[in-house]
């Protein structure tokens, strides 16, 4: 054996470790307790007391949790009771404790190489819980016909026939759960609850007899002729008759109880499978629309995989294409023909190009951009200067939006100026106060403030009877650097 706290091998008769002095007395008595309900747990199985070895085995397990002959065992216990899930969790737990020499090895290829074990094992498992659902929800006969057809898949399943016997004992139907307690039974001997729900069974099965025979004996007639007892039907109703009446009687009531036999026989066998159709067709419903759920959770995950693919392509040119448009703004470029550059480069992909490429892309975009801006400045000063104002906004606003310290923020400036002009000084404040907030230490800073000083009092310059060049000279002093 080995030392539990140093995992050095020691002699069975040692008491202490002779490595790490550890003793080893109470280890010893725990692996004896562990062995010794793994021998109750193997007693008990071999007589079929499946549910009293499984908890000797857990007991085993307890004590020793490497013991791999009692997890296999408890496996095979499980794989006994119908319960396919904690046999595959144990036998794989045993091979990942013992690699060499396991015989879960063995179990575990027979689940594996017989074909559709596993997925007779899954369907087992979502028909069962179907079942318990259709019992907490109060549909017997749905859970009835799923649990028929589980135990069909699976015939040692215990708590199936258990279930199925509840439900029998719940509806009054008590031989027939007696019949599914004895298959129970047979699998698992001395299980705790189907003991339990035999002895209910029974009974109420000596109960219903015991009326039976009180019934029989009502309709028989005891009298004593001498020194004999006599007991003969109960026949009062045919002594007021004579021969001819009785027949006429008979035809009478002749008709009356197959009338009767119709009505309590042959209408409800019929109501009763009709029933059972309909609920057959209920659970076949429910089957295929939990299939179909999975089905179409697939497929919307397919299509959004393909969604996304598809994202990534969309807007995306051809490669080949935008280097050829890429070549023709490098020429046009050089020619100095910069509005036909920029119109080549609206056509390109920059993300299909490679890094010299973007390169290349980068420089005649800024050039273009530098050339567009510098065009719009001076079409919005001359519009500023020749007192269209709404034009000159309109315009610097083009450039606002691409760069807002265009030109040392001249374009800001001349906004709040002409919003000025056209008596807005809401928006003339705003982008006053943009400027400063730009440009603290610029060169019209001190307009800026004077003049959110004055909007801000109420008293605003008119422009509609000054020139453009007196308002211009009143206001600020034009940096004309840069313009053509």
């Amino acid at each position: 054996m080995n030392c539990f706290y140093c995992g050095n091998e020691i002699e069975e008769h040692a008491h202490a470790c002779p490595y790490c002095n550890a003793n080893i007395d109470s280890y010893k008595k725990i692996l004896r307790t562990a062995e010794a309900f793994y021998n109750d747990g193997l007693e008990r199985a071999k007589v079929r007391d499946i549910s009293g070895a499984i908890r000797s085995l857990k007991e085993c397990l307890r004590y020793n949790k490497n013991h791999t002959d009692a997890r296999n065992l408890l496996g095979l216990c499980y794989f006994e009771v119908g319960d396919l899930v904690s046999a595959l969790a144990e036998w794989v737990i045993s091979k990942n404790l013992q690699f060499e020499n396991n015989r879960a090895d063995e179990y575990l290829n027979v689940l594996q190489n017989t074909n559709g074990m596993l997925d007779k094992m899954n369907k087992t498992i979502r028909k069962y819980n179907q079942a318990l659902e259709y019992c907490r929800a109060g549909s017997r006969d749905l859970a009835r016909i799923q649990l028929r057809r589980v135990l069909g898949m699976n015939a040692k399943l215990v708590e199936g026939h258990q279930l199925l016997a509840l439900i029998c004992i719940q509806d009054g139907e008590f031989e027939e759960a007696r019949k599914e307690l004895s298959a129970a039974n047979k699998i698992d001997v001395k299980n705790t609850v189907t003991l339990r729900y035999m002895a209910e069974v029974k009974e109420a099965l000596r109960a219903q007899n015991a009326n039976k025979k009180k019934k029989r004996k009502e309709n028989v007639i005891k009298f004593q002729d001498g020194n004999d007892s006599v007991m003969m039907p109960n026949t009062s109703f045919r002594d007021f008759l004579d021969n001819s009446r009785a027949t006429v009687v008979n035809i009478l009531v002749g008709l009356v109880i197959g009338l009767l036999i119709c009505f309590f026989l042959v209408v409800p066998t019929v109501r009763q499978n009709a029933n059972n159709n309909a609920a057959n067709s209920l659970v076949d419903a429910n089957n295929e629309v939990a299939n179909s759920s999975t089905s179409i959770a697939t497929l919307k995950s397919q299509v959004e995989d393909l969604q996304s693919q598809l994202d990534a392509y969309t807007g995306q040119d051809d490669v080949k294409t935008s280097y050829e448009n890429l070549i023709a703004a490098s020429n046009s470029y050089a020619a100095n023909d910069v509005a036909a550059a920029a119109e080549s480069l609206s056509t390109i992909n920059r993300d299909l190009l490679d890094a010299n490429g973007q390169a290349l892309y980068d420089t005649i975009n800024a050039a273009a951009n530098e050339e567009t801006l510098s065009t719009s400045y001076n079409t919005a000063y001359a519009a500023y200067q020749s007192g269209d104002y709404q034009t000159a906004i309109d315009t610097f606003m083009t450039i606002v939006e691409v760069d807002e310290t265009y030109h040392d923020g001249n374009p800001v400036y001349y906004i709040a100026q002409s919003y000025r002009f056209l008596n807005d000084s809401e928006n003339a404040i705003t982008y006053y106060n943009k400027y400063i907030e730009l440009f603290p230490s610029g060169s019209h800073v001190s307009n800026c403030k004077k003049q959110i000083s004055t909007l801000e009092n109420g008293t605003s310059t008119s422009s509609s009877t000054t020139s453009n060049s007196n308002n211009i000279a009143g206001d600020d002093t034009e940096d004309t650097t840069g313009e053509e």
